[in-house]
């Protein structure tokens, strides 16, 4: 094949490379077929041999004409089915434009204006109200008392009985709006667990004086029991405090039987 013709098939692939990329197949065949028309009516009119080889006779040259016509007008409906013009919005005017009559004619009739569409207003929602029970607790304080007790020294104290704080309960019925506390109600109020109260032992024992120290004329001694007695003495009769008369006429103030007089005789008399 000639020069010619290598080129201008390259020419036609390029352009229909361009169309696949921007507008996709039926672009492309648009491009093809534009060119190919071209060309043939370029050898239909001037009779000359393009790259097309198409034969110089009239009839054939006419008929590639017609060809590449259906498949341009093919492609093209073709590519407008696949990419439909997005229409342009239409600004509708508040006022009616009134024509102005041309001279002789008969006046025209003013259009009555379009009716004004009133917007739908919108609707508000309906609140949600729940209402649900609620207790709340708080601490009830314990009292306190005390109680003497004579087993305790006098001022002293213990606490016998700690002090236990109660609980009050309150009920309320509260309404919620939207989840939002809108008002509440007090349903009942009562002391569920009662208080303990607090009993404090208070001490009143006092103790009693110690015995005063006996009178000794003959001195003392400290006995087992740790107390301090007299020794046996020499009296004509029997002195105060004395328990027994022993053997040897002395008086023994011992404060038990076991061991008395035991340096004096033994006991003569008990007293």
């Amino acid at each position: 094949m000639p020069v010619t013709t290598w080129i201008g098939i390259g020419g036609t692939a390029l352009l229909a490379l361009l169309g696949l990329a921007s507008g996709g197949l039926w672009s492309m065949l648009m491009m093809v077929a534009l060119v190919v028309l071209v060309t043939a009516v370029y050898g239909v009119l001037f009779r000359r041999a393009t790259w097309l080889r198409l034969p110089r006779k009239r009839a054939a040259a006419a008929l590639s004409v017609g060809i590449a016509m259906v498949v341009l007008v093919g492609s093209t409906s073709a590519y407008g089915a696949t990419h439909p013009t997005v229409a342009a919005p239409v600004i509708a005017s508040s006022a009616t434009a009134v024509a102005a009559p041309h001279p002789g004619s008969k006046t025209a009739r003013p259009e009555p204006p379009a009716p004004t569409q009133t917007p739908t207003p919108t609707p508000t929602p309906t609140p949600v109200v729940v209402t649900k029970l609620v207790a709340e607790t708080s601490p009830v304080p314990f009292e306190s008392t005390s109680v003497p007790s004579g087993s305790l020294a006098k001022g002293t104290s213990t606490i016998s009985t700690a002090g236990v704080p109660g609980v009050r309960t309150k009920t309320f019925s509260v309404t919620y709006t939207d989840g939002v506390e809108t008002g509440r109600v007090l349903r009942s109020d009562r002391v569920t667990t009662p208080p303990v109260t607090q009993v404090t032992t208070v001490g009143t024992y006092v103790a009693p004086p110690p015995p005063p120290a006996p009178t000794c004329t003959n001195g003392t001694y400290v006995n087992a029991a740790g107390n301090t007695v007299c020794r046996p003495e020499v009296s004509s009769s029997a002195p105060s405090g004395a328990t027994a008369k022993c053997v040897d006429g002395t008086y023994s103030f011992s404060q038990s039987r076991r061991g008395t007089c035991s340096h004096h005789g033994g006991v003569s008399v008990w007293l």
